[in-house]
C-alpha cells in the first residue's frame, strides 16, 4: 500500500505537469503493482495527451473491464471511437512549437483568471490535436479576440461579452496568458489568466462577476485524477487549496522512477521470503 501510494502520488504530479510520457510508465508501472479502474483511466488519459488514440481506448476498455459502470471510462470509449470511427488512430498535427503550461499556474486570486469556452470552434486536425494544458494565443482583430495555436491555426474566438471586455484592456496595454482546460467534440474550453497589468489599467478588474466565476469556482475545486480536468460533473468539492494528491504529496520528497523500482523490488523479495 506504501508504494502504491507513493506511485499513485507521483503519477498525479507528473500529469499535473504534462510529463504524459512518465505518467504512462508510472502507471504502468503502478498496474503492475495491481490493476483497478482509475490506474487504466490515468493510462488512458496520458496516452491520449501523448497522441496514442488506439491504446488510450485500450485503457478505458480495461478500465470498463474492471468497472463498466465507471463513467470516466464510458466517456472516453465514445469519444475515442468516434475518432477511430473516422480512421484517426493517432494525433493528427504533431507541431514540434506546441508548448504545455502546468494548469497550476492559474490557481490565482478572483478577477484575474477566466473560463470560458470558445464560439465558432474550428473542427479539424488543428483542433483534433488540442491537447490539456496547450497554451494558445488570443489575437485581437477589431471588436473580437480569436484563439489560434502557436503554428497560427484558427481554433475559435471567445464569446462577445468577454471577447469585447479583453479588446478594451488589451489594446490598453494588458497581457494575458491562456490554456485549453477541454477540447472533445462538443467544446473547447480555454483559461485566461492575467499576467500583465498596464498602468493605464490600474484599477480595473480584468474578469469581474460571472466573467470570472468559473475560475472562483476552479480554485476552491480539486482535479478528479485530472480526467477532463474542468467536466463539472467530475469536480469534487475541496476546502481552500488543491488537494495533496494533485500537489503531488505531503512531507514525501521527490521520488525517482528507480527508487520506485528498488522499492518494488525489494516488497517482491519480502514476499517471496
Amino acid at each position: 500500500m506504501r508504494i502504491r501510494r507513493r506511485l499513485q502520488e507521483k503519477a498525479i504530479e507528473l500529469a499535473a505537469l504534462n510529463r504524459w510520457q512518465e505518467a504512462v510508465e508510472l502507471n504502468q508501472q503502478l498496474l503492475r503493482v495491481s490493476e483497478d479502474a482509475e490506474t487504466y483511466n490515468r493510462l488512458g488519459k496520458a496516452l491520449f495527451e501523448l497522441g496514442k488514440y488506439t491504446e488510450s481506448h485500450r485503457a478505458y476498455q480495461n478500465a470498463l473491464r474492471l468497472n463498466a459502470s465507471n463513467p470516466i471510462a464510458r466517456k472516453n470509449v465514445a469519444r475515442l471511437e468516434a475518432l477511430l470511427a473516422r480512421g484517426i488512430t493517432e494525433a493528427p498535427v504533431t507541431r514540434s512549437t506546441r508548448q504545455q503550461i502546468d494548469m497550476r499556474m492559474f490557481i490565482t486570486e478572483t478577477g484575474r483568471t477566466a473560463l470560458t469556452s470558445l464560439v465558432d470552434v474550428q473542427r479539424g486536425p488543428a483542433v483534433d490535436a488540442l491537447i490539456t494544458g496547450e497554451k494558445v494565443e488570443l489575437r485581437v482583430e477589431g471588436k473580437m479576440v480569436y484563439v489560434v495555436d502557436l503554428d497560427g491555426n484558427l481554433i475559435g474566438r471567445i464569446e462577445p461579452k468577454l471577447s469585447h471586455r479583453l479588446v478594451e484592456l488589451m489594446n490598453g496595454g494588458n497581457r494575458y496568458l491562456a490554456a485549453v482546460v477541454q477540447s472533445d467534440s462538443r467544446n473547447v474550453r480555454i483559461l485566461i489568466r492575467e499576467i500583465y497589468q498596464d498602468p493605464s489599467q490600474r484599477g480595473r478588474v480584468s474578469f469581474p462577476g460571472k466573467l470570472g466565476e468559473g475560475a472562483t469556482v476552479l480554485s476552491s475545486l480539486r482535479f478528479d485524477e485530472y480526467e477532463d480536468v474542468l467536466d463539472e460533473e467530475e469536480l469534487v468539492e475541496e476546502t481552500e487549496t488543491l488537494d495533496e494528491d494533485f500537489i503531488g504529496g505531503d512531507e514525501d520528497e521527490e521520488i525517482g522512477l528507480d527508487e520506485i523500482d528498488q522499492d518494488i523490488a525489494d516488497e517482491d523479495d519480502h514476499l517471496e521470503e
